[in-house]
């Protein structure tokens, strides 16, 4: 079983957030959407499926921007399991 949908939306939102801040020092709802569309092809989480929304998860993680909350996704994944 995988974790729930809005869990993935928000660590979604969060890795695409602190990955534009780091790139360009700065964030906004629309450059998030323009970044999750040129990530996914979807410029909305909603749009996603379940295995969409996982990948981008593991895809955020594998760059480094969820290195502060990667503790809490393990945890996650194991208590869905």
């Amino acid at each position: 079983m995988e974790i729930h949908r809005h869990t993935y939306y928000r660590l979604i939102h969060h890795g695409i957030k602190c990955l534009l801040v780091e790139r360009i020092g700065h964030f906004t709802e629309h450059e998030y959407h323009d970044y999750l569309n040129h990530m996914t092809g979807k410029s909305s989480c909603f749009a996603m499926s379940n295995e969409e929304l996982q990948v981008a998860v593991s895809n955020l993680k594998e760059e480094g921007y969820l290195e502060d909350i990667k503790p809490m996704i393990s945890s996650l994944e194991m208590y869905s399991q």
